[in-house]
């Protein structure tokens, strides 16, 4: 039977001579086996075919990663761009809004934030008395749950209209008077709703008796020096009111400015509609006349608020000469004039301040040229002016009514025990 000798593999063992060299080959799965690339120089066979497949598996798997490791960086970047987007945009509007020039005051924004908070405050209340009917239809005609009525106090308490502070400047002289004339304005100024702050002013030093009284009227107040010699009492409450203005500017009181003699009569009303105030406002001033039963009225003649002309005292003759016929306690202001021209549009940086050097029938139109510039500039108040909230009387005029009245009760209440002893 005839034997079939299978051939053999062409690849050599190790330790065998091929054509009288003795060679060895590494097996495929060695190490090197995966290291070999080429032929060797004896012209033996290649090593195992794994080899080159290894390597390309390996090129692979690095690209793999390279490409995932791209990818993620990709991703990542395009998100925290994202992520940044809303502040970028907030930034960048600000700064394009604050590079523009602002067409609304400080005041318009005010009026609207406080018109989107009432709204805001409306729909609320509205939805808590919604819920509040329908708890009634379900428990009949029972009282009001108190949960309800709570909510409800606390919620109009939060959406209080916010009010302008007022800074109402008095210049003051030590005196017999000056004690009565101080508590009357105290009881007037305690009346009005804060905020509100109350700038005394006296000349040299502070009096021990103004003090006193100061800090016991409950009102919020600044106790200011004016240190200006003067030979005289001409032109004193001049430096005082600049004293004051001084104070404002420096200390950059935000407000509305309004100067209050001590002598004078005030509405509570007048102090209200103060706070409307965007710029400068006036109003009508009844003066008490030097003649015996009579009075003057002085200040501006209105359609609406828009100033259109004004009261004449035909009785002065140099009154056609002055711009504005008002007097000092007849005007309110913004005290940001004083310390933020530019917001204003001031054509000049100078302080703004009563001039000693006018004569003192001019020294009110002189002030006031100062802070507007016509009458476009101007609110009257209230609407149309027809009411008087201010008398402004003269010390002589005003010790001699209170004279008067006590005179006439004293001169009463004698007639009155006659009237008794008679019976």
């Amino acid at each position: 039977m005839a034997s079939i000798r299978r051939t053999l593999s062409p690849i050599p063992r190790a330790g065998i001579a091929l054509n009288g060299e003795a060679y060895n080959v590494s097996s495929p799965l060695s190490r090197s086996s995966c290291s070999a690339s080429s032929y060797s120089s004896s012209g033996a066979l290649p090593s195992s075919p794994f080899g080159p497949v290894d390597k390309r598996l390996k090129q692979k798997v690095q690209n793999s990663w390279r490409r995932a490791v791209f990818q993620f960086s990709i991703f990542f970047m395009f998100g925290m761009f994202i992520g940044c987007t809303p502040f970028a945009s907030f930034s960048l509007s600000t700064n394009i809004t604050s590079n523009k020039p602002q067409s609304f005051t400080f005041d318009t924004n005010r009026t609207l934030l406080l018109e989107s908070q009432h709204a805001q405050s409306h729909l609320i209340l509205d939805q808590l008395s919604k819920e509040q009917t329908g708890l009634k239809d379900l428990h009949g005609d029972a009282d009001t749950d108190p949960i309800m009525d709570n909510n409800r106090l606390v919620m109009e308490n939060m959406f209080v209209e916010v009010k302008s502070p007022l800074i109402i400047v008095t210049a003051t002289q030590t005196g017999p008077f000056q004690a009565f004339y101080l508590n009357r304005l105290a009881s007037t100024l305690k009346l009005v709703p804060p905020p509100l702050l109350w700038v005394v002013v006296e000349m040299n030093a502070q009096s021990h008796d103004a003090a006193d009284i100061l800090r016991k009227t409950g009102v919020m107040y600044r106790h200011v020096v004016c240190n200006k010699n003067l030979t005289g009492l001409n032109g004193r409450r001049v430096h005082q009111r600049n004293a004051a203005l001084s104070h404002i500017e420096v200390h950059r009181l935000d407000g509305i400015v309004y100067f209050a003699d001590e002598e004078n009569v005030y509405s509570i009303d007048l102090f209200e509609d103060m706070r409307k105030i965007r710029r400068f406002g006036t109003w009508v001033v009844g003066k008490v006349s030097e003649r015996r039963n009579g009075a003057v009225l002085e200040g501006p003649v209105c359609n609406g608020t828009e100033v259109i002309g004004w009261h004449l005292d035909r009785s002065k003759r140099w009154a056609h000469a002055r711009r504005f016929q008002m007097e000092m306690s007849g005007f309110a202001f913004n005290s940001t004039i004083l310390w933020d021209p530019k917001r204003w549009h001031r054509p000049t940086l100078e302080p703004i301040r009563q001039l000693d050097t006018v004569k003192e029938r001019f020294q009110v139109t002189a002030f006031v040229e100062q802070l507007v510039e016509d009458e476009s500039q101007m609110e009257g108040l209230p609407p149309s002016c027809l009411r008087v909230m201010v008398w402004e009387v003269h010390r002589e005029t005003t010790f001699g009514a209170l004279y008067a009245q006590n005179l006439s009760a004293t001169n009463n209440l004698l007639n009155i025990n006659s009237l008794r002893l008679h019976l």
